[in-house]
Order: C-alpha cells, then sequence, then structure tokens
C-alpha cells in the first residue's frame, strides 16, 4: 500500500505531544538551562515528595522541549514514584500517560504501549472519558507501528464514541444555558453564558480536530486491510468535518486517501481527479512529504487510465522530492552525528580529566573507595557510548531505508520508459502492417478507376479480388488490434462457463475446412471422450480458430493438422499439431513478443495480422493459462494449453 496513508497517524502525533506539553506545567521561554539548573538542585534539597513531584513534572518539561527524551523519560519515573508516596493517583496516571507519549516519540513502542494502557485503565475505571479518549488516540498510533492493526482500530473506534458522545454533551449543556438553567439573576447567567460559550467554542475546536484526525486515521486502516466500505465510509466523514472546520490539512490528506480508495474500486477518473485536487491543496500548504506520496499514487492511476505519459511525468516530480527531501535529511542527520562527535569529545575530555584525579588519589590513598569509583567511570563511559552508539545507528538505518526507496523508484521509471519503448516500437509495427494491404487497396482501386474502360473483365475481376482480400486483411488486424487493446486495459469481458470442448473444437475445424481443402491439407479430432472445461467460449473459439488457421498457413499441401487432447490431475491439455515447416529457436523466443516482429508469409504466400498469436497469449492469461510452443524446422509445430476440467 502506499505511505502517504500514514500521514494521518503523523498530524496525530503531533496532537498528542501538544496535548502532553499542555498537561504539563507552563514555564517562561527563558533561560531554560538555568532554570533546569535550579530545579535539579531544588530537588537535590527538598525531600517533600509534593514539592518534588512538581520540579520534576517541570524538568519532564524542559527536557522535552530541548529533545532530550531520554531525560524526560528518566524524570517522568521518578515523578511517578513521587505521586505514589503522595497518593495522587490522577497524577499518577497522567505520569503514565506522558511515559507512554514520549516513549513512542522515541519509538519503544512496547514499552509506550505498556504505559499507555495503564493510564488508559485508570483513567475508564474513574470515568475520566475525555481522558479515555486521548489515551485510546495515542494507544491506537502505538499499535499501528506495531504492526497490530486491529487493535489500532479497536483503540481509534473505542475514542470515536467517546469523542461523538462528548461533541453531543456539549450540544446539550448549551441548550440548557440558553434555558435559563445554569444561573438565578440575569447578570451572573449573562456571564456564565458567556464564559461557558468560549470555553465550549475551545473544546469544540479541539473535540473536532481530534475527531477528524481519528476517522482519516480508521479510514487509512481499513484502507490497508483492503476494507474499501469501511475506508470510503470513514474518510467521507473525515473529509466533511475538515471541510466544515475548514482544516486545510486534513482536507488535503482525506481528498488523497479518497483518491486512493476510488482507485481500488475501479472508479479511476473521480481517483484522478480528487487525488489531482488534494496534490494542489498539499502544495499550497507545503505538505511536501504528503504531496511526494500523492504524486506516486497519480502516476499509478494515470497508468491504470492508459496515459504512460502523463505517468511518467507524476512519477519525475515524485522522484525530484524524494530526492530533495532524502537530501535534506541526509544533510540533517550528518549536523546531527558531527554534533554527537562533539558531545563524545567533550565527555571523553571530561572523563580524561576525572581519570588523572583518580591516579593521583590512587597514589595518596589506596583504599577500597577509589577502586569502585573506577569501576563505575568505566560504568558511565560504556552507558554514553552505548547510547550514541544506538542513536547513530537508528539515523544511519533511516539513511539506508530512503536510499532503498529511491532505488525502487529508479527501477519503477526504467520499468515505465521501457514499457513506452515497447509500445511505441508495437505502433512502429501496426503502421507498417497496415501500410502494405492499404497500398494494394488503393493502387488496384485506383487502376481501375483510372483505366476501366479499357481493362477486361476478367482482369476487373482479378483486381476485384485483390482489393477484396487487402480490406478483409485491414479489418483483421484492426479487429485484432482493438480486441487486444480491450484485454490490456481489463475491459474485455470474460464470461467463464462448463464447455463442451469436442464441440468448440468441431466447430472451429468447420470455419477454417474450407482453407485446409483449398490447400489439401487433412483435418483430424483425436478425441477419447467428451471433455468439459470452464471457460469462457468465445475466448476459447478465437484461440482455436487462430491456433488452426495458423497451422493451415505454415503446413505444405498434403499435410495434416491435427486437434487432441488428454486430461489428468484435474487439468485438459488440448494441443494443435501440424506438419508443417517448423520454426527456429531464434523465432520461438520471439513467438509472442509485440516487438518480435515475426510475421513469416505461408507456404502459398499467405499473410497474417502479426497480432493472432499474442492475442490468443492474452486471452489464456484471463484464464491463468499459457500457450506452450513446441517446433523443429522441417518437422512441424505443436501448440498447447491447458483448462481446468469441471
Amino acid at each position: 500500500m502506499v505511505d502517504f496513508l500514514t500521514t494521518g497517524m503523523k498530524l496525530i502525533r503531533m496532537t498528542l505531544i501538544l496535548g502532553f506539553m499542555t498537561v504539563t506545567l507552563s514555564l517562561g521561554s527563558s533561560n531554560s538551562q538555568q532554570k533546569a539548573d535550579s530545579l535539579r538542585l531544588l530537588l537535590e534539597k527538598s525531600s517533600d515528595l509534593t514539592v518534588r513531584a512538581t520540579a520534576l513534572k517541570q524538568l519532564t518539561r524542559i527536557s522535552f522541549e530541548t529533545g532530550d527524551y531520554i531525560s524526560a523519560i528518566r524524570y517522568l519515573n521518578l515523578e511517578v514514584g513521587a505521586h505514589i508516596g503522595t497518593n495522587d493517583s490522577v497524577s499518577w496516571a497522567n505520569a503514565q500517560y506522558s511515559l507512554g507519549m514520549v516513549y513512542s516519540v522515541v519509538r519503544n513502542f512496547d514499552e509506550a504501549a505498556r504505559h499507555g494502557i495503564l493510564a488508559k485503565d485508570f483513567f475508564e475505571k474513574n470515568k475520566m472519558f475525555p481522558q479515555v479518549a486521548n489515551s485510546c488516540i495515542n494507544l491506537g498510533y502505538i499499535f499501528n507501528e506495531l504492526k497490530k492493526t486491529d487493535k489500532a482500530i479497536e483503540f481509534y473506534q473505542r475514542a470515536l464514541i467517546i469523542l461523538e458522545d462528548q461533541k453531543t454533551q456539549q450540544g446539550m449543556e448549551a441548550s440548557y444555558i440558553n434555558l435559563g438553567t445554569l444561573g438565578d439573576k440575569s447578570g451572573d447567567l449573562d456571564k456564565a453564558r458567556k464564559n461557558f460559550e468560549e470555553s465550549q467554542d475551545i473544546t469544540r475546536d479541539i473535540n473536532n480536530t481530534s475527531l477528524v484526525s481519528v476517522y482519516t486515521n480508521l479510514g487509512n486502516l481499513f484502507l490497508n486491510k483492503q476494507d474499501m466500505v469501511r475506508a470510503e465510509e470513514h474518510l467521507d466523514k473525515a473529509y466533511l468535518m475538515a471541510r466544515e472546520t475548514n482544516n486545510q490539512e486534513y482536507l488535503a490528506i482525506t481528498q488523497i486517501s479518497l483518491g486512493s480508495v476510488y482507485f481500488r474500486t475501479g472508479r479511476k477518473p473521480e481517483a484522478y481527479r480528487v487525488i489531482e485536487s488534494g496534490i494542489g491543496l498539499a502544495k499550497k500548504l507545503k505538505l511536501r512529504k504528503l504531496t511526494m506520496e500523492a504524486y506516486a499514487e497519480l502516476a499509478r492511476v494515470s497508468m491504470s487510465l492508459n496515459q504512460p505519459v502523463l505517468a511518467y511525468n507524476f512519477l519525475e516530480y515524485y522522484s525530484r522530492l524524494k530526492d530533495s527531501l532524502y537530501n535534506e535529511q541526509l544533510a540533517s542527520q550528518m549536523n546531527s552525528v558531527q554534533s554527537n562527535f562533539g558531545v563524545d569529545r567533550k565527555e571523553l575530555d571530561s572523563e580524561r580529566l576525572l581519570r588523572e584525579n583518580l591516579e593521583q588519589s590512587l597514589k595518596l590513598e589506596r583504599d577500597q573507595n577509589s577502586r569502585i569509583a573506577i569501576i563505575m567511570v568505566f560504568v558511565v563511559i560504556i552507558v554514553l557510548l552505548g547510547f550514541f552508539f544506538k542513536r547513530y545507528y537508528f539515523k544511519a538505518r533511516s539513511a539506508g531505508e530512503l536510499k532503498e526507496t529511491n532505488q525502487l523508484v529508479e527501477v519503477q521509471k526504467a520499468e515505465l520508459e521501457q514499457l513506452i519503448q515497447t509500445k511505441d516500437r508495437f505502433l512502429s509495427i501496426i503502421a507498417h502492417d497496415l501500410k502494405n494491404p492499404f497500398t494494394s487497396l488503393l493502387g488496384f482501386a485506383d487502376l481501375a478507376y483510372t483505366e476501366f474502360d479499357e481493362i477486361t473483365d476478367q482482369e476487373k475481376r482479378s483486381y476485384l479480388g485483390i482489393i477484396r482480400q487487402s480490406s478483409q486483411h485491414i479489418y483483421s488486424l484492426l479487429d485484432n488490434l482493438l480486441t487486444w487493446s480491450r484485454a490490456q486495459s481489463g475491459r474485455i469481458d470474460f464470461n467463464p462457463e462448463p464447455v463442451n470442448l469436442h464441440e468448440v473444437v468441431d466447430s472451429s475445424i468447420e470455419l477454417v475446412r474450407t482453407a485446409a481443402e483449398n490447400k489439401h491439407i487433412a483435418l483430424f479430432a483425436d478425441f477419447n471422450h467428451d471433455v468439459v472445461v470452464k471457460a469462457d467460449k468465445n475466448m476459447l473459439s478465437t484461440v482455436l480458430r487462430n491456433l488452426l488457421s495458423n497451422a493451415i498457413k505454415f503446413t505444405p499441401g498434403g499435410g495434416s493438422v491435427t486437434v487432441s487432447c488428454k486430461s489428468s490431475n484435474g487439468r485438459a491439455v488440448l494441443s494443435v499439431s501440424d506438419t508443417g515447416v517448423g520454426l527456429d529457436q531464434d523465432e520461438l523466443s520471439r513467438l509472442f513478443k509485440i516487438d518480435g516482429n515475426l510475421k513469416n508469409p505461408g507456404t502459398n504466400n499467405e499473410t497474417g495480422t502479426g497480432l493472432g498469436l499474442i492475442l490468443c497469449q492474452e486471452f489464456m492469461n484471463i484464464h491463468k493459462s499459457k500457450i506452450i510452443a513446441d517446433s523443429t524446422p522441417g518437422k512441424g509445430s505443436v501448440f498447447s494449453f491447458s483448462l481446468d476440467v469441471v
């Protein structure tokens, strides 16, 4: 499935981070380091658990804002212990929720799930439903990252129920105020109504944003599970809510996701239109990653609409954005790595100074305390090296994944270019095949028209015969071309049913009998008994007629053509063999290729369209079968295929 479908997950992750930021105490933006030092000093001096819990909460906020997630996790764990000591169960649950969120930021999803479930269970037990909804949204994101889609859907649906219920309750409370049930004095009532309406506006905005997020994520999860009905239902709701609230980001995401649903349910023009609209909005909002992935989806839709040049252009846009984002991320990673090496150097310098001090201490006093200090130093060094190695490893792995994706795009571009070249060669061959019969048709028609009074009736009949033969040749070529085109685009009807193979073979032989008798070729049907197979009767007749016509075309006078059938293991193998001129290995290798250009004249210089065998192979592909050719020059050929026996 397509990477752009995870964009909704990323946005809701940002929502959760903002939620975490509001749960903690607000701090001034000036001199965070100085504030952190003061708070750590307060922790060292104070034994009051309430004071310690407040300081730890503020330290967590500072660590999170500066990107020091390891310290944030350490402070939150200490805060959990402090809240246990003060019997503050609500603050304990909030800290567990925050731990789950921070662990998800550092992508330790197992720990994130454990803490998130602890918080959710507490909130649910105490009927704190807004907190339950937030916890379920966070857990939905976590379990999706753990590849447990069904569990993620379960949490998102639970959040959806709560959010919808909150939306209804807000409406009820607003109506109570309008009825004058929340106050006695008119002045107090007006003030209460004003305050309530202001808080309702804020709550409603947050609730609507969460609802749009949950509907979008549920729609994308169902899309990944190929449940298109439920995916479209949730994405439609998300789109309508995003439009009502003028949420431009989710308007872009839902349009592109809906386009993917339309594409997979066969509504290709509609998919193209809605994805194109979503790309326009994403470009306006500068959502570059969403734009990039949407271009890839639009390329797939264009190819299915038989627009290879358009698809190629969209892949070009995708590739350029991919390269740009890759280079930016690589530069960011390099800066981060260089920064980490700078930190390592400072740490190593500090350790060297500490080691010198310890050596001096050892010279003064050889006691147990000094040896323990040395051991602790080495432990700290190992922990630091492990931490920096882990950070560098994850960044290197991310760069590797980007490189692999880029290589995949290059392969897809090469395949698309090869497809365009093949189609160009194919059109060139068709143009050449049409030119020859049209030359004969126009030449003899012009000759008969300009010299009508001078030529004899026998010559006129001869000219008309050539004109008739050329017209039949052109018609046959165009008919095969149109049939092949419908098969390629999936617009040809395929109606498999029980078919008596003996009857189809007999009717096909009768259709070519006149051509065989003109060349004195014997036709045989070698069947031991009636065989019923599951096939599209019209396609099967076309395949047999083409194979028999080819066999007669390349068999000299006095030869024979035989249709035989053998059944085994629930499959019927049908073979058309002849005693004709045969084919060498080079001709066999080019037999079913569009650009093979294999159109040898028959033994009586019969002409062909060049598409007959290619069309037959397409029909067999639709039947999940394949025509196999075996031939020896001068000894004849055998063309075989198999079908399921009913």
